[in-house]
């Protein structure tokens, strides 16, 4: 599987960093993504209490809607949302014509009542909240996807599941959240397993949590054992919107 740095791969794809405006994801972020530390990890008095995991993750998401024109959207595990709004203001700023279907067991009602009044309506209008586990809402939705995003349970079977509801359903492409490679364990996180186990010569493995935002852990890129996969859909031919992939 090929290995690629998340600024390598914003390059790659014609959107590099520089054309992207970071305080419009760290604002998402801060009402969606920022995370705290426990007062018991050594982390917590060393270099502080709050960090931002993983915003590149929008970063990704924003630049592959807008360079590719994704126009729909299907993401498995809303969270708290960062990877939904930073889709909605893609499609939004790129002029795009499209709808985001983000599957989840539980939304908290009074959270997203709050984010009515932080995020535009315009995002709003692009989103369609569907309550459920992703095993009895996936077979019911109709059509296929430009672009679906996995990041649910991250235990195996339910990986496995996501993938084999998901692999038929996307025109362009497929990115999993979560991929630790063998030097980094962590329980429930199982995405590794499944993925290894698809034979497909188009998985990116893209290297990207804390690569462009600041690392306050001060892991070096060479020292980073995780990241997120990206699939293509082979009869997609991006030649239409890059001139290499």
């Amino acid at each position: 599987m090929r290995k690629i740095y998340i600024k390598e791969k914003l390059e790659e794809i014609e959107f590099p960093v520089e054309t992207l405006s970071l305080g419009d994801f760290d604002y998402i972020g801060e009402f969606t993504a920022k995370k705290t530390r426990s007062q018991d990890k050594d982390l917590y008095s060393s270099v502080g209490c709050f960090f931002r995991p993983n915003y590149e993750r929008g970063l990704l998401i924003y630049s592959m809607i807008s360079k590719f024109r994704i126009d729909s959207f299907l993401e498995i595990g809303f969270g708290r949302g960062y990877a939904t709004f930073c889709a909605a203001k893609a499609m939004c700023d790129a002029g795009i014509d499209g709808k985001i279907t983000t599957v989840d067991p539980n939304f908290d009602e009074n959270f997203l009542k709050q984010l009515q009044n932080i995020f535009p309506p315009a995002w709003f209008s692009k989103i369609e909240f569907v309550q459920g586990p992703s095993s009895q809402i996936i077979p019911g939705l109709e059509g296929d996807y430009d672009m679906i995003y996995i990041d649910g349970d991250h235990r195996y079977d339910a990986v496995k599941n996501d993938w084999l509801m998901c692999k038929d359903k996307y025109r362009k492409f497929l990115l999993f959240d979560d991929y630790h490679m063998p030097t980094k364990k962590q329980k429930d996180i199982e995405c590794s397993r499944v993925i290894d186990q698809i034979d497909d010569d188009t998985k990116e493995l893209i290297i990207m949590d804390r690569r462009i935002f600041f690392d306050d852990r001060r892991i070096s890129d060479e020292d980073i054992d995780y990241g997120q996969v990206l699939l293509r859909n082979k009869d997609f031919d991006t030649k239409d919107y890059i001139l290499d992939w």
